[in-house]
This record gives C-alpha cells, sequence and structure tokens, in this order.
C-alpha cells in the first residue's frame, strides 16, 4: 500500500515549499510591452536606501531591449560591488559595509541575450529581442534586517503592465511569490488523493492512478524548469557580474522537489507492477485451485463411472453365473429326472419280467388238488 510512502513524501514536498515560500527573498516582476519613455524615472527603496535604475543605451523600441539593459546594468554597477564587500566583511574585512541590495534576471530570449553576452560579451541582435514583451525579475537581498517597505517607484508607468492602473509617483511594493510553494501544493494533493484512495477501496486504483499522473505532470514540469534556475544562479554568481550572495535556495528547492516527484513515480510504478504480478499470481492461483477442485470432480466422477460399470460388470457376470448355475440345476433336473426315469423305467421292466416269470412258474407247476373237506353230520334224538 502506497499511503505511508505518499504521506511521507507530500510531507517532505509541503515543508520544502513552505521552505521556498518562507526563506525567498523578497521579489517583483515587471512586464513590459513596449520601450520606457525617456523621462521616466525607476527608483528602488527599502525605507533606508535608495538606487536609481540605470535603463542603459537601447538602440531601437524592443521591449526585450530595455529589459536587457536594467538587468545588466543594476547588476554590474550595483549588486556586483556590493556583494563582493558583503563577502570581504563575512571574511573578516574592515575595509566595508554589510549592505543591502538589488539584483535582476529576465526570461526567454532576454535571459538568453544577457547569459550570451555574459559569456561572449556580444550583445547580439536585442532590436528583435522580446520586441514586444519581456520580464524583469528584481530581487531584494535583505542584509541589514530590514522590516521596511520595499518598492519601486516611477515618474513614468508607460508600456509597464500593472493589474491597478499606475500614475506618475505610484510605486510596486515588493513581495514573497506564492509559486515557491508549489512543490507543497503538489505534497497536499498527493496527501488528499492517498486518503481518497484509503477511503474508497472500490475507487483505489482510478486515484491513484490519478496521484501518480499529477506526480508525473509535476515532475517533468519542475524538471523542465530546473536547468533554467541553475544556469540563472551560475550566471549571477559567475562572470562578469559576481553576485556571491545570489540565492541558491529556487534551485535546490527545485532539485528536491523533482527528486522526491521522481521517488513517488518510481514507487508508485513498482507498486503497479508489483499489484500486477500478485493478481496475475491470485488468478493462477484461483485457477489451479479451480482446475484441482474440477479434476477431483473428474476423478470422483470417473471413479462413480468405473464402480458402475464394474457393478454393471459384476452384475451382468453374476446374471451370466446365474443363468449357469439355472441352466446347470436345470440340466441337473433333467438329468435327475431323466435318470428317474430310467431308473422307474427299469423298475417297470424288472417288475414286468418279474410278473412275467411268475406267470411262467405258476403256467408249467400245477398246484395239487385239495381234499374236499365234508360237512360235519349231526345227530338227531328220535324217541
Amino acid at each position: 500500500m502506497l499511503k505511508i510512502p505518499t504521506f511521507i513524501i507530500g510531507g517532505l514536498l509541503i515543508l520544502t515549499g513552505l521552505a521556498g515560500y518562507l526563506f525567498q527573498d523578497l521579489g517583483l516582476s515587471l512586464k513590459l510591452t513596449g520601450p520606457i519613455p525617456d523621462d521616466a524615472e525607476f527608483t528602488l527603496s527599502d525605507g533606508n536606501d535608495s538606487v536609481i535604475l540605470d535603463l542603459g543605451f537601447p538602440s531601437s523600441k524592443s521591449a526585450g531591449e530595455y529589459a536587457f539593459w536594467m538587468v545588466h546594468r543594476l547588476n554590474q554597477n550595483h549588486a556586483k560591488d556590493r556583494s563582493q564587500a558583503n563577502y570581504a566583511v563575512e571574511q573578516g574585512s574592515n575595509a566595508y559595509q554589510t549592505q543591502s541590495f538589488w539584483h535582476a534576471s529576465s526570461k526567454g530570449d532576454t535571459q538568453e541575450a544577457l547569459v550570451l553576452h555574459a559569456e561572449t560579451g556580444e550583445l547580439g541582435n536585442l532590436a528583435e529581442t522580446d520586441a514586444d514583451r519581456s520580464t524583469v525579475r528584481l530581487v531584494y537581498k535583505n542584509f541589514t534586517g530590514n522590516s521596511l517597505p520595499v518598492t519601486l517607484t516611477s515618474t513614468n508607468w508607460t508600456n509597464i503592465e500593472s493589474k491597478t492602473t499606475l500614475k506618475p509617483g505610484d510605486s510596486l511594493q515588493f513581495y514573497k511569490s506564492w509559486t515557491a510553494f508549489i512543490p507543497g501544493i503538489l505534497g497536499i494533493i498527493l496527501i488528499v488523493l492517498a486518503q481518497g484512495a484509503e477511503m474508497a477501496p472500490k475507487a483505489r486504483k482510478h486515484i491513484m492512478h490519478g496521484a501518480v499522473t499529477v506526480g508525473l505532470i509535476g515532475f517533468i514540469a519542475v524538471a523542465k524548469m530546473l536547468p533554467k534556475a541553475v544556469s540563472e544562479m551560475n550566471w549571477l554568481k559567475g562572470e562578469t557580474y559576481g553576485i556571491i550572495q545570489a540565492s541558491s535556495l529556487k534551485a535546490t528547492t527545485m532539485l528536491a522537489s523533482a527528486g522526491l516527484l521522481l521517488v513517488f513515480v518510481i514507487l508508485c510504478v513498482v507498486s503497479f507492477i508489483s499489484a500486477r504480478k500478485e493478481m496475475a499470481a491470485q488468478a493462477k492461483a484461483e485457477a489451479e485451485k479451480k482446475k484441482k477442485v474440477l479434476d477431483k470432480v473428474k476423478a470422483k466422477n470417473e471413479d462413480a463411472d468405473d464402480k458402475k460399470e464394474k457393478s454393471s460388470e459384476d452384475k451382468k457376470k453374476e446374471d451370466n453365473k446365474t443363468s449357469g448355475e439355472d441352466a446347470k440345476d436345470s440340466k441337473s433336473k433333467e438329468s435327475d429326472k431323466q435318470g428317474e426315469n430310467d431308473t422307474n423305467s427299469s423298475t417297470k421292466e424288472e417288475i414286468k419280467e418279474s410278473k412275467k416269470s411268475d406267470d411262467s412258474s405258476k403256467s408249467s407247476v400245477a398246484p395239487e388238488p385239495q381234499p374236499k373237506k365234508e360237512p360235519p353230520q349231526t345227530s338227531s334224538g328220535c324217541s
């Protein structure tokens, strides 16, 4: 069951998101939709210190070119010096004082142009770089424990996109981006899905497939953004800017999130494979069990048929034996009757012969006459 691993991974994702949100630097995104007016002046302030943005040397009306120069000049003329001074203080130098500072980056083709310039010194074709739309991402590095609002003020907000209408002198405040908590949101979704699968066993399979889909999509999205985050960090810390204190939190949280999501996806795949093997083994065991039962029933039926056939054969044999004995008895009776008849016949013949002999003896020897007896006389007296 994936409930416990999902809860653990989801919890770690929530912690990763919280760390990314709570420990991130304050930032502000400026979306340029065209060239910045010549009379526009942008001022960064933390309540104690202020810095005016150098707009550089744009030669076209491309939004990307204006964004390029704003980022490049801020990093080179402001962030680089203060970051290296802070690093010297950290190493024990007393020649400098710790200060807060701002640094900037961009997106898309503008960021690629900045990286190319840092690596080769070439400017490229800035007139066609994000000509209609570009972004400047400003970050405030608070090294002085400042608790006052950090703002950006301009005397002209033309071609700067904003949710509200900005007037000259209005300010935009730096804030923490909720997007840093995206890993935590993914963790919450995974935990909710795991709990739902536990509460609805019949739908568990579909719910966990949904969970692994969320994990896979999240992993692909984070893994896709990770190289850019690492490249931006290395770009800020390397030449030509050398902003040593550029935060690696974004890249670290992305790497941790991608790793956790990958582990979750692998665990799900392994679990699904194991479940399928278990189901196949169970089906095979049930099939074998059913086969054994069928074989047993078949054997029992065959035994019954054999017994029935044997009983039929025994009955047939017994019938044959009985008929044979009856025939024998009949034959014996006939024989006895015949013998009796023969005996009777011989007896009759003997009697007949005896009679004949008696008759012949009677005829040959004449019987002697018997003397005739006279009746006795009676005397009567006369007087």
